[in-house]
This record gives structure tokens, C-alpha cells and sequence, in this order.
């Protein structure tokens, strides 16, 4: 099996502790993706300055927010963030609740980090959020509400000649440390080895589909883990790094990978959407020349969350004011906010997990 390397899902008693209000809506697949980097070593914020966190937020709505980042992705400018399609698309979670952090050394900094809302998010039109089709195109851009005062822009490659098994490449995340389970806070990087298109293509069982906008690595074993280098859940959207002679260019998005996660009988451990390929249209959007695929604005997420059983009210300031005593049919939540109980078989931070077949 292969899946995708989101957070977009938790366990219902985390969610019950650590984000009592959102849902997540039914999709005829469910998705399954990967969170954290394997056999990875701590990483300094300093050292990947473009690296942001995506979380699920509703505190302005006096409601909660998500604990753990669902999924990473870095800075194109202070107002633009490039992270992968898959964490966003199809989600009213996603595309109405997300805030970005910076520099964000700890998931448990998040609370009093610097954060701002997306408000607008793009996507290519042929993007294909098909599972067996290895989502072609997985790429997305996050327009903020505001500038972000910290954290530099990435570099983005002119060609593709860092393809090859000698060039340093290095992935950063938040995800899991092994399929389903994390056992650091901290932010986490591992070194990752190439591998060509027809080898990875061979490592998949619908791996015909595989294309050249794609790029794919494996890593090191660990006998103490016994599991290869890798991405893995909470890592999509993240970054991958080539050093070109002291110079750090991202070359991927963190896109999908195996089940379970660092499998030391495939010969790949992590699928990336290659951002050469997608330069053009990458510019196109910061110039203002491709329309936003969805808006997200104040009257939407209110309409959504009402539409869960909040009852919002407006304030003479025109803020927005929530009754946190509870949703209409449902039973009292702790924390900051309550639990739509009729919604909790729905509930996964974000979507739903969706399985791959691998040979």
C-alpha cells in the first residue's frame, strides 16, 4: 500500500482533548497519509528558515485548534506559502481553518507563535486527487491574510540537473517518526538518496502513472529502527533540499510513500512533486495572473461552523462571538470549545484515510 504523508487524520480521543469542534466531511475514499520524518535527527528552525506549519484553528470563534500541524509547506514570499494539494483540497476544514506558523521549532510552540490565516488557495486545474493515479500534480500555493514578519523565501531550481545519486538531499518535518507514531516534538530532518523515475516506477503496483514531474528518494537503514530514511505522516506538503554547493534549493513537495512508512523491502521511501516543472506557474500566481481555485473569507467560516451546530453571534465590534455551550444535539466538550457528537465518526483533523497498493 502507499499513502499519503498528511496528518490529516487523529485518533478520536486525541481529538476529543486537543480539537473539540471541527468535522471532517465524508468522502467516498478515505485518505490515508503519513506524518513524520524516519530515523531523522533534530533540525533547527535557523537552518530551514522557509519552513512553515499548517494547523487547524478556530480560536477566534472561541472554538480550539488542532494540536499537531496536519501538514508542512514553505515560504514563496511572506504572503505565499507552496505546500502539496492533497492537504487541502476537498476539506472545508482545510481550506476555511488553516493558519500558517513559522519558524516553528516545537509543535507545542504553536500556541504563541506568529500565525496567519489562509485566505486563498490555488492549485493547477489538472491536479487529481485519485489515489491510484498518484495524484498527479500534487502542488498547491496559500495567498495569507498578512505578511508573516519572520522566515526567508525558498529557492526555487532553474533546471533539474541535481538528479543524480551523489547530490546531498535533505527533508524537514513534523511528521512521524514510524507509521503512526511520533516520538518527538521537535522538528526533524533526514538526509534522502535519489532514485530514477523507472526504478520507483517499478516499486508500485499502478506505477505507470508515475511522471516526470515527479521525483522519488530512499534513504539509509537503521538496524535500531529497521526501517530506511524517509517521509511519513504529517511530513506532506514539507519540503525537500538540495545543497547546491552551500546553497539550499528546494526540489520537492512531500507528496506520498509507502505503508508502512521507511519499509526496508522498497526500493523507494518517498514520492515528491517536482517544483521545476511547476515554475511557470508558480510566478503566474504571485504575479496575480491565475485566478485562487478557492477563497476563503470570515462569512464562509462562520457559515460552516454554524452549519456544525455553532451559534455564532456578531458584537457591536463586529468580532465574531461564539456560545461555547454546546452545538444543538450534542453533549458538552472540555477545553476550549465542544464536540459536535453527531459528527465524530467524521472527525480526523482533516480528511479521511485513503490506502494505495503497492506491489
Amino acid at each position: 500500500m502507499i499513502q499519503f504523508f498528511t496528518k490529516r487524520y487523529a485518533a478520536l480521543a486525541l481529538l476529543l482533548l486537543a480539537f473539540n469542534s471541527l468535522a471532517e466531511q465524508a468522502e467516498s475514499q478515505a485518505l490515508d497519509i503519513s506524518p513524520y520524518i524516519v530515523n531523522g535527527s533534530r533540525a533547527e528552525t535557523s537552518d530551514y528558515p522557509s519552513f512553515v506549519s499548517l494547523f487547524l484553528d478556530a480560536e477566534e470563534y472561541g472554538l480550539n485548534y488542532m494540536s499537531t500541524p496536519y501538514c508542512g509547506g514553505t515560504l514563496l514570499s511572506d504572503e505565499y506559502v507552496l505546500t502539496a494539494a492533497h492537504c487541502i483540497y476537498g476539506s472545508d476544514d482545510a481550506q476555511l481553518l488553516t493558519m500558517v506558523a513559522p519558524n516553528l521549532q516545537y509543535e507545542s510552540d504553536y500556541p504563541n507563535a506568529e500565525k496567519q490565516r489562509v485566505v486563498a488557495i490555488y492549485h493547477p486545474s489538472d491536479y487529481n486527487d485519485d489515489i491510484y493515479r498518484l495524484v498527479p500534480n500534487d502542488i498547491a500555493i496559500l495567498q495569507l491574510a498578512n505578511p508573516l514578519s519572520i522566515g526567508s523565501p525558498i529557492q526555487i531550481p532553474t533546471d533539474e540537473s541535481y538528479r543524480s545519486a551523489d547530490s546531498t538531499f535533505t527533508a524537514v518535518g513534523h511528521g512521524n517518526t514510524e507509521y503512526g507514531y511520533d516520538a518527538f516534538d521537535v522538528l526533524q530532518k533526514v538526509n534522502l538518496t535519489w532514485v530514477d523515475n523507472l526504478v520507483c516506477a517499478g516499486d508500485f503496483t499502478d506505477g505507470y502513472y508515475l511522471t516526470d514531474k515527479q521525483i522519488c528518494f530512499t534513504g539509509d537503514y537503521s538496524e535500531a529502527t529497521e526501517l530506511l530514511a524517509g517521509t511519513c505522516q504529517g511530513d506532506s506538503g514539507g519540503p525537500i533540499y538540495w545543497d547546491n554547493n552551500g546553497t539550499q534549493v528546494q526540489v520537492g513537495i512531500t507528496s506520498f510513500g509507502p505503508v508502512p512508512c521507511g519499509d526496508k523491502d522498497r526500493a523507494v521511501t518517498s514520492v515528491f512533486t517536482e517544483i521545476a516543472d511547476y515554475s511557470d506557474w508558480i510566478q503566474r500566481v504571485l504575479n496575480g495572473q491565475e485566478d485562487p481555485t478557492y477563497i476563503s473569507t470570515d462569512e464562509l467560516r462562520k457559515s460552516y461552523l454554524k452549519s456544525l451546530g455553532y451559534r455564532i453571534e456578531e458584537e457591536d465590534t463586529g468580532e465574531p462571538k461564539t456560545d461555547n455551550s454546546q452545538p444543538d444535539g450534542s453533549d458538552s466538550g472540555s477545553g476550549g470549545g465542544s464536540l459536535h457528537w453527531g459528527l465524530l465518526i467524521l472527525l480526523g483533523g482533516l480528511a479521511w484515510k485513503r490506502r494505495w497498493h503497492l506491489k
